[in-house]
């Protein structure tokens, strides 16, 4: 029963993105009765392959905690079949706290198309699916059901804790919220414009990547959030690019709280498994690097700051004489260099920052280091 009941979810009209379902709603009865119901099957006839990787509960860059989950599902056991339609994903949040009520999260998870037919049989390449939510402080059980159109399974249980930290949090204790990293009311005050170049990539660099994790966006999203509400500007342009594909994602000429929504879902569709052949034989990244940048320096109305917003990349080309000229014409120009502790390369866009006057590295390793970066971009336009 608890399968089919799954099966039943699966094709209900719920919509598109991981929804909180509403607390004593029919659909929230119906998770609460499937988790409880399966929560000692161990049936493996109908297994599906899947490494699920919880992420712990981390301060974000908003003050609240963030916690999620990635899966990686290795696409040669759908090559005969179960892609037809989206998985379904079940999450059941349950607070130590007992008093407060288990939290259940809905999801579902179309395959990719138009991919070329022998994709399908690469034992080695994976496809990744994730998701995320915010609690308070506290303790959690957390429950995760991922399942296919023909009712094969997989299934995962793990604990978070998100401790105090000695922030003013936006949640709190016990409190399980939808992550709401979409929503942004837009530039309210300040003075003059920024552009702004992120660059939308993973964190650490994976084998065989497919997506950006919910936790890559998560942290993208609310780095150039943090940065623009705080940032002190008034406008801002924004270009979202790919060096891997040396491509162009997503760029605003006056980016506000529409425009935030609309990349949100650039980044959640963001397909990272393949590099065309044509893209391999065209600009490397030092000449993709040069066309934007050429762009930037020859707007009529220029921006008062340009800051360069992403990972730590790898080692990057040298510069060319041309690409050393235009940083020349730049305006104050940082690189707000998103960091893991044990990543340290001096990466094209670092290089390029400090070839010029006005240019700065800021480090950032944790939401901390965020704050102290914008206050300093903030300040020095004073």
């Amino acid at each position: 029963m608890w399968r089919s009941l799954f099966v039943g979810l699966l094709l209900t009209t719920l919509g598109w993105g991981q929804l909180l379902i509403p607390p004593g709603s029919q659909q929230a009865r119906e998770l609460k009765r499937f988790f409880d119901d399966s929560a000692g099957v161990k049936d493996k006839a109908a297994k599906l392959a899947c490494t699920v990787v919880p992420f712990p509960a981390r301060l974000s860059f908003g003050f609240q905690h963030w916690t999620g989950y990635d899966i990686a599902l290795p696409v040669s056991q759908f090559a005969t079949g179960g892609r037809e339609k989206p998985m379904a994903i079940a999450v059941e949040v349950r607070p130590a706290d007992t008093s407060k009520a288990a939290s259940y999260f809905f999801s579902r998870a179309a395959f990719p198309r138009k991919l070329p037919p022998q994709l399908w049989l690469m034992k080695n390449t994976e496809m990744n699916l994730g998701g995320g939510f915010l609690v308070g402080a506290g303790k959690y059980s957390v429950s995760l059901w991922l399942m296919d159109s023909l009712g094969r399974g997989c299934k995962k249980s793990w604990k978070v804790e998100a401790n105090a930290q000695g922030v003013p949090l936006v949640l709190g204790p016990g409190v399980v919220a939808e992550n709401g990293m979409e929503r942004w009311k837009g530039l309210v005050g300040g003075s003059g414009k920024l552009s702004v170049y992120v660059h939308a990539a993973p964190m650490m660099r994976r084998r065989i990547m497919t997506k950006l994790s919910s936790w890559d966006r998560n942290v993208l999203l609310s780095s150039l959030k943090s940065l623009l509400e705080v940032g002190g500007f008034s406008e801002a342009r924004v270009k979202v690019f790919d060096f891997d594909g040396r491509r162009v994602l997503f760029e605003s000429e006056s980016f506000g709280a529409e425009e935030y929504e609309r990349l949100s879902e650039v980044l959640r569709n963001l397909g990272l498994g393949t590099v065309s052949l044509e893209t391999l034989k065209g600009p490397n990244e030092e000449m993709f690097l040069t066309k934007m940048i050429g762009e930037e320096v020859g707007r009529k109305n220029g921006s008062d700051a340009v800051v360069f917003l992403g990972p730590s990349w790898r080692w990057g080309q040298k510069l060319s004489p041309l690409l050393r000229e235009l940083r020349g014409q730049m305006p104050s120009t940082y690189y707000l260099s998103l960091t893991p502790w044990f990543a340290t390369s001096t990466d094209l866009i670092e290089m390029f920052v400090k070839a010029g006057p006005k240019g700065k590295v800021l480090t950032v390793y944790q939401p901390v280091d965020l704050a102290k970066a914008i206050r300093e971009i903030r300040d020095k336009r004073n």
